[in-house]
């Protein structure tokens, strides 16, 4: 079967990337077998083997010349029927995805790109001395582990275990990058609406790779919060924003630390031109002068980000020798309503370790996944999922545009955030690594050599969609998995945002706009097509599964706070329900999705809980 596979995917890649040599190809299709042998959900991949093995026959060829192959594959990203969309959806994806990462690190596409190449590097593994018993364990290391050890470090002694690395103080290439500090190598993906999932892993959790975008919880999602737990001003109130106010200055957060980069002036100028207000992004920073080389997000530990431990639990606060790196939680143990013991594995070897407290801070995907290992019940545990679900829009520019470089996010705009019944959407620049613009702006109906070398010209925005919509755990074991569908008044809110995506790139003279739909839309100001029939054409897509393609940084909701364990996993204190001496401080806490990018809501959310301790 796998040579069968083989054979299928060099006549669907020569064809999609026709100028790749041989060696080019060999390398493509080595990472594509990495994703098929590794794909978290392995019944979705069923049908792509399937597939690819079929497509191998000769007989095919009566049927589907090779020549004929692109046009195949957007015809089953344009079918009705939802299971050939998914089919045409994977195969693009991943075919994009094979281009620009390999396991040497240099994808493919590299040499034909005016892009930095770093090579494969390495990560040192420290070794740890697990313990016998512990105070406090927290477990997780990000946005809500890092404050809750820092808190509770003064009264307690606390451990802090990590399933993730060290940083390695390299520039590291996206490959490197995706494997060491992202779950499951930044490619497990939903089911319902292959939403992609992309949670960070290491010391320092998601806040020593994500993009340093610091924004305030708004009021409006606070009084609802408060609303959802029957509260009066418990989360709108002095004392939650005494919390944040903290957690910025600690961590400097200031828009003194941003600056428009270079990929994002045209978008500036578009959303003003539309007239949409902008605004620049505060950051937890110390790099005034802004100069970061736009690789950050893949572990390089960057010293100018203020992460979870360069300030909550850096050595002279805390005792290195209390974190336990390269430890995976495997379970609490539970005995007459509160926690005893956690196992935990190290370098292949189980642990059982005493603790008089837990503090989950795993994150929302996998906080769930230690509880329900762990025996606990709760109707709401793994429910509640929310994503934040993101699409983007690209625009080509006379004018270089460096996609990738300069600061990971430099404005945004929140005139929509609140369009309908307190949801709506942030508009923000978005920077476009190879894996990011190949995979969801992949372009097969022009030439490769055009399309490719004008990679440095294109610039890209996002949706990031305040999500009613909801998703749940459906399976525990061996890996996690999650379901998700996008309800209509979600989609319509994010189609109204790429609609004013898309006009801002129009205005700002963009020469092309690409849509991250499948099949890709593309409109071309050479093509004398008129803008506003595109736009109509944005407007009439459906909501249904693989029409448009999305992904995710902010999963939320899955333990949220109520005071009632009927409506919630954990109290308003954060311990949870039923459970003496276990608590959660991530943002699977969260009543509603924050409606903005969640680090600085899950630090203030932690310090307000465990202040409380």
């Amino acid at each position: 079967m796998d040579k069968r596979i083989s054979k299928s995917f060099k006549a669907v890649f020569t064809n999609l990337y026709p100028n790749f040599n041989e060696d080019e190809v060999k390398k493509s299709e080595k990472y594509f077998n990495f994703i098929i042998e590794n794909f978290p959900d392995r019944s979705e991949i069923i049908q792509l083997r399937v597939f690819f093995y079929l497509f191998s026959f000769e007989i095919r060829k009566i049927f589907i010349k090779d020549s004929k192959i692109p046009e195949f594959i957007k015809n089953l990203q344009s079918s009705n029927l939802s299971l050939l969309r998914k089919l045409g959806s994977g195969i693009t994806a991943l075919s994009g995805l094979s281009t620009a990462r390999s396991l040497d690190g240099e994808g493919s596409v590299y040499k034909y790109l005016d892009y930095p190449v770093y090579k494969n590097t390495k990560i040192e593994k420290k070794d740890v001395s697990i313990p016998k018993s512990i105070e406090v364990a927290v477990i997780g290391s990000g946005s809500g582990g890092g404050v809750a050890a820092n808190i509770l470090n003064e009264k307690f002694e606390v451990g802090i275990f990590e399933k993730g690395s060290y940083g390695n103080g390299e520039i590291n290439n996206e490959t490197f990058g995706y494997h060491n500090f992202y779950d499951t190598n930044g490619i497990q993906q939903t089911r319902g609406y292959k939403v992609l999932l992309l949670a960070g892993k290491g010391i320092g959790g998601g806040t020593s790779i994500n993009w340093t975008t610091s924004l305030r919880t708004p009021d409006k999602i606070l009084s609802e919060w408060d609303t959802l737990t029957g509260q009066n001003n418990y989360f709108n109130s002095n004392e939650f924003k005494s919390c944040m106010d903290y957690i910025c200055r600690e961590l400097n957060v200031d828009i003194a630390n941003n600056q428009i980069p270079q990929k994002e002036v045209k978008l500036a100028e578009g959303l003003k031109l539309n007239n949409l207000n902008y605004k620049i992004i505060p950051r937890n920073t110390v790099n005034h002068d802004c100069t970061e080389s736009g690789f950050s997000t893949f572990g390089r530990y960057d010293e100018s980000i203020n992460s979870s431990n360069k300030i909550w639990f850096s050595e002279d606060k805390f005792n290195p020798e209390n974190i336990f790196n390269d430890t995976n939680i495997q379970s609490l143990v539970i005995s007459n309503g509160r926690a005893t013991h956690i196992r935990v594995e190290n370098s292949g070897t189980l642990y059982k370790v005493k603790v008089d407290k837990v503090i989950l801070a795993a994150g929302s995907l996998n906080t769930p996944k230690i509880l329900l290992d762990s025996g606990y019940k709760n109707k709401h545990l793994g429910q509640n999922l929310k994503l934040h679900p993101v699409s983007g829009v690209a625009g080509k520019f006379s004018e270089e545009q460096k996609p990738w470089a300069g600061t990971m996010q430099g404005i945004y705009s929140d005139d929509n955030l609140f369009l309908k019944d307190n949801y709506g959407y942030l508009l923000e620049g978005l920077p476009m690594h190879p894996s990011l613009f190949f995979p969801f702006f992949p372009n097969n109906q022009d030439k490769f050599d055009d399309f490719v070398e004008s990679y440095n010209y294109w610039s890209g925005g996002i949706v990031l969609t305040s999500d009613t919509s909801s998703g749940s755990i459906i399976n525990k074991n061996p890996q996690h998995l999650w379901d998700y569908n996008l309800n209509d008044s979600d989609h319509n809110n994010l189609l109204h945002g790429i609609e004013n995506l898309v006009r801002a790139n129009y205005l700002a003279g963009a020469e092309e706009i690409m849509v991250a739909a499948s099949p890709t839309m593309h409109w071309k100001k050479s093509s004398n097509e008129n803008i506003e029939d595109f736009i109509n054409k944005i407007r009439a897509i459906k909501n249904e599964p693989f029409r448009i393609l999305l992904g995710s940084a902010h999963q939320m909701g899955t333990a949220r706070i109520n005071p009632n364990p009927e409506q919630g996993v954990v109290g308003l204190d954060g311990k949870v329900h039923g459970l003496e001496n276990v608590y959660i401080v991530d943002a699977s806490t969260f009543p509603r999705c924050s409606g903005v990018n969640p680090m600085i809501s899950i630090q203030s959310m932690s310090h307000f809980l465990m202040s409380k301790i």
